[in-house]
């Protein structure tokens, strides 16, 4: 009898360090964030080397099968942002490919479509991933089968995949992880998903903006939970459901809120009616979206009214006419949990330069800090 004791206490202590064991936090960086004006100007200048375990230089782009980096926003930033390791030798640093514009069109279906468009690809990654000494390529490519897309792109893209990681183990190991679309309308379709997650290091789910300025009601864009809507925690596990590893999946936590016109500021609750967009913030001049440096500004003037929903786990507030759904401190803790207690790889933030990377209303980068404590301490 005694002498199993041993062997259980072990495997609880394996299960312990399982659970507390340091997670991953991916930072995706705007390229585009310096040609902000005032207080919301971020350069690399402005990043914390240890705040994250993985940095994104987003974006750059493909033209004729090939990427290409802006000389405007690109070869010297990326440069400025690998350079962080100097101070940070455990951090990963990636660039990615696509995004929202880019990817409009049939130029990434193309480029999937036969081999060779596919192996002329894959020569440029290596050749930027060495010219620029980077860890890795993430591919964020909105959406496969969608915004001009083809069915067959679903397919094509594990087999994209799978030829990347060929070749990356080849030059020595390479990261290669994908931003996906989280929810299930779009992921069914889209994703053949044990076939993308065996050929991944990790995917970053996109657990935002499942409501926005395209609706005429006000919502949470990034609920952790919710009843009968859709939720990070619904969109999480039907990726685990449909095959995706936990300790490849990463959970989205945005650094900006989904903003809203009310029709009565009187009725400014969740599922509010709208009349339109919120006006855009200073730094941003985006109408319908605020980034959380901005807005805590103006909640820390006094201007809003703040009201955490504890069944979403999530803030709204509001102030006249305007509704925003935001993250907080509180929120993204909230998050950091669950995944943490889910077993998930860890968070990525979209992104570091909408955080309050100046302390302009306390500590700075308050909500990546706030996933710091739970998941890397």
């Amino acid at each position: 009898m005694r002498s199993s004791i041993l062997p259980i206490a072990l495997c609880f202590l394996a299960l312990a360090l399982t659970a507390t064991s340091a997670k991953n936090i991916v930072c995706y960086f705007a390229s585009w964030s310096h040609y902000r004006q005032g207080n919301g100007r971020f350069t690399t200048a402005d990043i914390d080397p240890n705040i994250c375990t993985h940095y994104i230089w987003s974006f750059v782009t493909i033209e004729g099968n090939r990427i290409v980096v802006s000389d405007g926003d690109g070869s010297n930033g990326i440069r400025e942002l690998t350079a962080l390791r100097s101070q940070n030798s455990g951090a990963k640093v990636l660039v990615a490919v696509g995004g929202g514009s880019d990817s409009v069109g049939p130029k990434y279906s193309n480029m999937v479509s036969s081999w060779q468009s596919r192996n002329d690809f894959i020569n440029s990654a290596v050749d930027v991933l060495k010219e620029y000494n980077l860890d890795g390529l993430d591919m964020d490519w909105e959406y496969p089968a969608f915004n001009g897309g083809v069915p067959s792109d679903r397919e094509n893209f594990v087999l994209l995949l799978k030829e990347l990681r060929e070749r990356f183990n080849q030059e020595g190991g390479y990261l290669l992880t994908a931003a996906v679309n989280a929810g299930q309308w779009a992921a069914e379709t889209a994703y053949d998903i044990p076939g993308i997650s065996q050929q991944l290091d990790f995917i970053n789910l996109m657990t935002y903006d499942f409501h926005g300025s395209w609706e005429s009601q006000t919502g949470h864009h990034a609920g952790l939970h919710a009843n009968g809507d859709i939720s990070v925690e619904s969109c999480v596990k039907y990726w685990l459901d449909k095959g995706c590893p936990k300790d490849k999946l990463v959970v989205g936590v945005p650094t900006y809120g989904k903003s809203w016109t009310l029709a009565d500021p009187n009725n400014h609750g969740v599922g509010a009616p709208a009349v339109g967009v919120g006006q855009p913030g200073p730094y941003t001049q985006a109408p319908g979206t605020l980034a959380y440096n901005e807005l805590c500004e103006q909640i820390n003037a006094g201007q809003w009214t703040v009201v955490f929903d504890e069944q979403a786990y999530v803030p709204y507030a509001y102030n006249g006419n305007q509704w925003v759904g935001y993250e907080n401190v509180q929120s993204a803790k909230g998050k950091a949990g669950f995944l943490r207690d889910w077993g998930l790889a860890g968070a990525m933030v979209w992104t570091i330069d909408f955080d309050d990377f100046r302390g302009s209303c306390g500590e700075r980068y308050p909500i990546l800090n706030a996933l710091n404590a739970v998941l890397r301490t």
